[in-house]
């Protein structure tokens, strides 16, 4: 089998059709200059993997429709929609809303850079950084209460370092993951599935470090 046919595990039956494609007053979803950034990307990565409009819908769960309208830079969609094709794609979240940085000392003011919304969670994308074996993206990640969101094992090698901002959150690989209050930190594996999960809502600062190279076998 395939390394990417691995990373590509079945996907939910559930359609993702984000109606803020066609409905530009529609709240939510990514804004702005982001927008443009999502299309580029997406037709990027697409073209990269050699997928049709209808194998990425097929793969990622997300209607072709939606698809067309993200890549021609129509779409607003939610953090479950952009996720998907994520994981279709073998990407990570970055990947597909990252905007080109500037030259010198980057800064991102808090107005800036708005969260993409979803049902679990928000999720920010603060920075994303390349270095010779390894991509290091940073989150703010908002939970929602009653969030239980379970998300597909990234690319093979890949770490995710939560610290809690406020409340309390379960983060982890499903099988082990661990409660963390205001303070606590923790780093797991997330090339398998993982949790973020939260009771009452929490805020997380989430550093995820991806290899850019497939780490040899042991």
């Amino acid at each position: 089998m395939k390394e990417r046919d691995r990373l590509h595990v079945p996907h939910s039956p559930v359609r993702y059709d984000d109606k803020r494609t066609s409905n530009p007053n529609f709240g939510g979803g990514v804004v702005g200059n982001g927008t443009a950034a999502v299309a580029r990307n997406v037709q990027r990565l697409r073209a990269d993997r050699g997928l049709t409009l209808a194998v990425l819908a097929e793969r990622s769960g997300v209607a072709k429709g939606t698809i067309s309208e993200l890549e021609r830079g129509r779409g607003n969609p939610t953090v479950e929609t952009l996720f998907a094709l994520a994981y279709a794609l073998d990407a990570t979240l970055a990947d597909l809303v990252e905007e080109e940085p500037p030259a010198g000392v980057q800064i991102v003011r808090a107005a800036e850079r708005p969260p993409i919304p979803g049902q679990p969670l928000d999720a920010r994308l603060l920075q994303r950084s390349r270095h010779t074996h390894v991509a290091v993206e940073t989150y703010d990640f908002s939970l929602h209460a009653n969030s239980d969101h379970h998300a597909k094992a990234h690319r093979p090698g890949t770490r995710e370092h939560a610290y809690v901002l406020s409340g309390e959150a379960d983060v982890g690989p499903e099988s082990a993951h661990v409660r963390l209050g205001p303070g606590d930190y923790a780093n797991y594996p997330a090339d398998v599935p993982h949790v973020y999960r939260s009771a009452e809502g929490a805020q997380l600062f989430l550093i995820m470090l991806v290899p850019t190279t497939t780490p040899p076998s042991p």
